[in-house]
């Protein structure tokens, strides 16, 4: 019985949360959209993108009030505040995206081009300036990451899942073979960061939400590639911050 009354609730739960969800994007982000379109025209790109970033990462922090749930920020002194940087993250719910948003940076995202294609959610990926890869198209793969390399040199905060996927279990995966290059070759500061609770959010492969209890994130120390002799050995190196502070 306990658990026929814990299903209603979860089932219950996820109508406030798709409510909640259409409400502040395709609604209110309809109307921001709008506005960026005319500011750009009368004030240029740079306030343009500054206002998107500050609505953005509002909504990442609306998304956790939404759904009831709150966010520990562990160590939030050590994010920079002026300097240049990749942040590395792991990956365990579709629910990381809105926590780095709302409370690390308003990046751009390395993501697959499927997420450009939804209304709204697509163009505010392009204004802050993702990358969307064709995973089925090595040519325009390629060209993607020329795209983020000319990101990275120009100074943008772009996030990367180097796990390529959400974990099913929580656990850090092995980080996929070359996803690091383009900061390791570029020398870019690279800004670790651990995600715990997601997961009991929303797992991989269903479109159900569950409130979560415990969410966090773990800013740990910059990591500067120059360190390293390889990408490989960098992207152990990486894998072993995030993955030690991994809570399951």
């Amino acid at each position: 019985m306990k658990r026929f009354f814990n299903n209603i609730a979860d089932f219950i739960f996820g109508i406030w949360y798709y409510i909640g969800l259409f409400g502040i994007i395709y609604i209110y982000g309809s109307c921001v959209l709008i506005k960026a379109y005319f500011m750009r025209k009368s004030k240029g790109d740079e306030i343009t993108d500054k206002y998107i970033r500050k609505v953005v990462g509002k909504f990442g922090r609306g998304t956790y009030n939404v759904i009831r749930t709150p966010v520990e920020i562990i160590n939030k002194e050590k994010i920079p505040q002026n300097d240049n940087y990749v942040i590395v993250s792991n990956h365990q719910s579709y629910f990381d995206i809105p926590l780095i948003l709302g409370f690390v940076y308003a990046s751009g995202f390395l993501a697959k081009k499927e997420l450009g294609n939804f209304p709204v959610v697509g163009k505010f990926m392009k204004d802050l300036g993702s990358i969307l890869i064709d995973r089925n198209d090595p040519k325009s793969g390629a060209a993607s990451l020329r795209k983020f390399a000319k990101s990275v040199k120009s100074g943008k905060i772009i996030t990367i899942f180097p796990e390529g996927t959400r974990s099913l279990d929580g656990k850090v995966d092995e980080f996929k073979k070359g996803t690091l290059m383009v900061p390791y070759r570029y020398k870019a500061n690279i800004l670790p960061v651990t995600i715990n609770g997601t997961l009991d959010i929303s797992k991989r492969g269903t479109y159900i939400f569950k409130r979560s209890k415990n969410v966090s994130i773990k800013i740990h120390d910059i990591v500067n590639p120059e360190n390293f002799a390889s990408e490989g050995e960098l992207r152990e190196h990486l894998r072993s911050i995030i993955s030690n502070d991994i809570k399951i």
